[in-house]
């Protein structure tokens, strides 16, 4: 009779290196893979984001020609689902707005409450263009009303971009700084100063001045923002057309 031999034979496996150059390489196909993946999710976020202004742009059109004026801006600070969110503020007894800044009114509007980032959408207007609209008049403004607002291309030294706006908009990018959330609350405002320009000041209700800067985004400089307006050209244009100017 054959006898067994004393040792059974050791099973093919994976050594301790072995197995760490496994894990290496899986890595960096991951990494390989990880990096396109947020490229074309960046992309695509900032595709859904300039549509979201682009509707913006024509339901404010849309809003002027109906009511002869821009809305003022709604509440910065109410949270989603409470009472007043997302409506523009009433007029004073003086008939104008309580306040020039804050942030797109979503549902008066009746677009995205917010970025594809989940941040709303800051907003500003020339007073002059969102008063109350009392007859005979049929519209806040007429053919000479100056807008107030320019977009430059920097904070300090950048060149004119479009000037004397009526209302500019603003989406603060991926990294949302200075947006305000759906819960009403401010992010951080970070520290690059063309950003500055764009955000919220004094609880949401005012802006550090009458200057937005809009530039290519910049992932070394930290500037990601998205910045739309409409010009007063197509404004007056749209106004006469339906009869609402001169």
């Amino acid at each position: 009779m054959n006898r067994l031999p004393s040792c059974a034979r050791r099973s093919p496996g994976f050594t301790l290196t072995e197995l760490a150059v496994v894990l290496v390489v899986v890595a960096l196909v991951l990494g390989g893979l990880l990096s396109p993946l947020a490229t074309q999710m960046d992309v695509r976020m900032t595709a859904e984001t300039r549509k979201d202004l682009a509707d913006i742009k024509e339901a404010l059109l849309g809003f002027a020609v109906i009511n002869g004026r821009f809305p003022c801006p709604a509440d910065a600070t109410i949270a989603s689902g409470v009472a007043g969110a997302g409506l523009e503020a009433a007029h004073d007894a003086g008939g104008d707005c309580p306040n020039g800044s804050g942030v797109v009114p979503w549902v008066t509007l009746g677009v995205r409450e917010t970025d594809a980032w989940g941040q709303r959408y800051s907003y500003r207007v020339t007073p002059a263009f969102a008063q109350r609209v009392s007859p005979p008049r049929n519209a806040a403004f007429d053919l000479s009303t100056p807008g107030t607002l320019d977009v430059r291309s920097a904070a300090v030294g950048g060149t004119m971009v479009a000037g004397g706006l009526p209302v500019v908009f603003v989406s603060h990018g991926g990294n949302g700084r200075g947006g305000y959330n759906r819960e009403g609350a401010q992010l951080p405002i970070g520290e690059v100063p063309d950003e500055i320009d764009n955000q919220l000041t004094n609880a949401g209700t005012a802006m550090a001045n009458t200057i937005f800067v809009s530039q290519a985004r910049n992932p070394g400089s930290g500037f990601d923002d998205e910045v739309a307006w409409v010009p007063r050209a197509i404004l007056v244009s749209r106004m006469i057309g339906v009869g609402k100017l001169p």
